[in-house]
């Protein structure tokens, strides 16, 4: 079994990030959605607590958030939110779930790969991400789709979505197996991953049957 730290490094990578030494994060590429994360604080699917701070971050705050980082449970951060606090420092915070496919997923044949500069993906949105787009159709227009957000050589991540008047019909799970097949068949490693409160997602996760591999808390310049 690949350990839970490994799928985190691979993820960060995947945005853009890199570890510097044990406990320290860099921007290496810059990723269109993703903020570079004043720490980062990580719970892994055993129980192992993992943070990191940006390599800019002054050698006196880390050692003020030092204390607080030993006490603390993950998720519960509030005292490392509060050192931010007294230091008038102005911060968002981010909450999100990973996961991983435990074998290959099962392949639907009414899920076709189509190019993002088809007709029908860009009539559906999707064609602003990765060159393969895994899609349902229903009367010639796309209803459903699977794509990389983001993908390297050694992974992808995925985004999903699904016209409102085709939910509660399992097209998005369909649609997401696909995806996924596809990059398990190179040896890539496929993660699904949400905000914590997208109970949508959540569930469509559950139905996916997938292996929860760790949450990320990012505390990100406001």
């Amino acid at each position: 079994m690949v350990e839970p730290i490994h799928f985190l490094h691979l993820q960060m990578r995947l945005e853009g990030k890199e570890i510097v030494d044990a406990c320290f994060i860099r921007e290496v590429e810059a990723v269109p959605g993703e903020e570079m994360p004043l720490i980062l604080v990580t719970g892994l699917a055993h129980g192992q607590m993992v943070v990191y701070y940006d390599e800019a971050l002054s050698r006196e705050l880390q050692e003020s958030l030092a204390a607080p980082i030993a006490e603390i449970e993950f998720p519960a951060i509030d005292p490392l939110l509060d050192v931010l606090k007294k230091r008038d420092m102005q911060f968002d915070v981010g909450h999100y779930k990973t996961y991983v496919f435990p074998s290959m997923p099962v392949q639907d044949g009414d899920v076709h790969c189509l190019s993002k500069d088809d007709r029908r993906v860009k009539a559906f949105g999707f064609d602003g991400f990765a060159e393969q787009v895994y899609a349902v159709e229903r009367e010639g227009n796309v209803v459903s789709a699977c794509v990389s957000a983001r993908e390297n050589k050694l992974c992808g991540e995925a985004w999903v979505y699904t016209a409102p008047e085709y939910r509660g019909q399992g097209l998005a799970q369909k649609a997401v197996n696909a995806w996924a097949g596809s990059l398990m068949s190179t040896g890539k490693i496929p993660f699904y991953s949400h905000k914590i409160d997208n109970l949508a997602s959540a569930q469509l996760a559950a139905r996916l049957g997938l292996l929860p591999i760790f949450e990320e808390i990012a505390i990100t310049r406001a």
